[in-house]
């Protein structure tokens, strides 16, 4: 049986799924920080003091942080949504089998059943050597080494 001919969600499901997906996907479309990345930041000439300068700093920082966030959430709901179609949401990356609507409805990006999730994280946690930032795709080492 291939991946595609595997129906573990009823129509309903899919259907509740993917009006998430398309909710999370709007929410951070419309977000001001998203739309405008600029908004609400002084410029460099405008600074009185090295203080104003450094809590600008740290609120641009912030921004990124959250805008970065808000870009690699938005293409995991990308890839769910040409899941639903396709057909294979709700199914393991891993082992191909169903991964619980529960499981979805709570994180409709979800790759992985909890089975091999919670496989996947004790493999994380017991090899600290090379470990990756997901969100940053670089390894403890490289990110110490700076």
């Amino acid at each position: 049986m291939t991946r595609e001919n595997k129906n573990y969600l009823t129509d309903k499901q899919v259907e509740t799924l993917k009006d998430k997906l398309l909710a999370d996907k709007e929410r951070i479309l419309n977000t001001d920080n998203f739309k405008n990345p600029e908004q609400g930041h002084l410029d460099k000439n405008e600074l009185m003091d090295p203080v104003d300068e450094a809590s600008i700093n740290i609120q641009v920082a912030d921004d990124l942080r959250y805008r970065n966030r808000n870009n690699f959430y938005l293409k995991k709901l990308n890839k769910s949504l040409s899941k639903v179609a396709d057909g294979t949401l709700g199914i393991c990356e891993e082992c191909d089998d169903a991964i619980s609507f529960e499981r979805l409805a709570a994180r409709p990006t979800a790759e992985l059943c909890i089975s091999c999730k919670e496989e996947a994280e004790m493999g994380e946690k017991s090899n600290f050597y090379k470990k990756k930032s997901k969100s940053l795709g670089k390894t403890l080492q490289e990110m110490s080494g700076r």
